[in-house]
Parts: C-alpha cells; structure tokens; sequence
C-alpha cells in the first residue's frame, strides 16, 4: 500500500510542469512632457517607481500574468519622464496543488517577467534622452509572503492563497 501511494506520488510529480508558452509586451508608454526644457535643468530627479501584477485564467492550465513597472522622475517638481511598461506572459502550469500553483504564479512567473519588464522601462527612458534607469532586483518571494501575511490579518477566518 505504501508502496502504491509512493508510486501515485512520484507520477503526479512527474506531471507537474510549468512551461513559459509566450513572453510579450501588452502595453508600454513614455511621456516627456517637459521635454526639452528639462534637459536644461539641473538632474537631481526625484524617482517613484510602483510594480503591480494581474493574474488571468485562459483555461484549466494556463494563465495570462501581466506585470506593469511605472516609473516617473522629477525635477523640481515637473515631471522629466512617466514610463509604463506592462510586460505579459502566458504560462502553461499542471500538476501542482492550488498553494504550489499560486506561490509559482505570483513568485516563479513574476521573477520571469521582471528582467524583459525592466528592460523595456530601461530602454524607452535612454530613448527619451535621459540617464538609464536600472531597477534592483525584486524578491517575489517575500513580497508573496507579505501578501499572505496582510491577508491573513485582515481576514483571519479565511483560507490564505
């Protein structure tokens, strides 16, 4: 018996598979809106930069994940740039438990997107004629863990995931 349910264990490991189907840009935008008068201005930028995601279902095993980085810089308070890049992935992912499914989609597939994201944001700010932007690395895999954590205090009662 042990050895059977080793057996079934092993075989739905064996089916767990996460495969990156398609990376993609859904949107990207870039906004100068003080252009050229701030390249005359002193560059001393204040920077806020905001990373938000969403997650889609397409069908039983496949998901739609979109990144979005928005970054703006100012200079005395006039805006130098807004860029808003939404980086898309479609992720074909079987076989995991529905915990397992959720820390891969919001930690794993979000790490995949990061970079191509990134650069995206990076490249279109040097394009608008300005210093390039390099973002420090994100762990997901605390931001996920804060997000189950803010969860759970706010709705202790519930299942976290």
């Amino acid at each position: 018996m042990a050895d059977d349910e080793q057996a079934n264990s092993q075989t739905d490991a064996e089916k767990a598979s996460l495969q990156a189907r398609k990376i993609y840009i859904k949107d990207a935008s870039f906004e100068s809106p003080n252009a050229p008068a701030i390249f005359t201005a002193d560059w001393n930028p204040t920077l806020a930069v905001n990373v938000d995601h969403e997650i889609n279902k397409l069908t039983d095993d496949t998901y739609d994940l979109v990144l979005t980085i928005t970054a703006r810089a100012a200079v005395e308070d006039r805006t130098a740039f807004l860029v808003e890049v939404q980086q898309g992935g479609i992720f074909l992912i079987t076989g995991h438990t529905e915990d397992l499914l959720q820390r891969r989609l919001n930690v794993y597939c979000l790490g995949v997107l990061y970079p191509y994201a990134c650069a995206t944001v990076d490249s279109l700010i040097v394009q608008g004629g300005f210093p390039p932007l390099h973002l420090a690395p994100i762990n997901f895999r605390a931001r996920y863990e804060q997000m189950l954590a803010q969860a759970a205090t706010q709705n202790p009662d519930e299942e976290p995931g």
